[in-house]
């Protein structure tokens, strides 16, 4: 979970995962979150921040559809991390990002 955020918060975080799984029938398939977590706050701060939501929806229909072609999830899902991280402006990334 991010190191950022307090017991609380990374409770309140776990339970809003879990259920919405739970609903949309996902399996925990173990979310690299702090991954996911930085990328979308460096999208959110050098592009715009609604640019996050569409993003996050565009990575799970990537990964989505290459599982229903019989690739690996977790390689997908690495490969289009590091693909829409790529696409972050360079110039507006923090010094420790570059």
């Amino acid at each position: 979970m991010p190191k950022d955020l307090s017991p609380s918060e990374n409770e309140t975080l776990e339970q809003w995962l879990a259920a919405v799984r739970a609903a949309l029938d996902v399996p925990d398939a173990g979310l690299p979150m702090d991954a996911v977590l930085g990328l979308t706050g460096r999208i959110a701060h050098s592009t715009v921040r609604p640019a996050v939501p569409p993003t996050a929806y565009l990575l799970g229909y990537h990964v989505g559809r290459a599982a229903a072609a019989g690739e690996d999830e977790q390689r997908v899902l690495d490969r289009a991390l590091q693909t829409v991280g790529d696409l972050v402006p360079a110039d507006r990334r923090t010094p420790e990002e570059n």
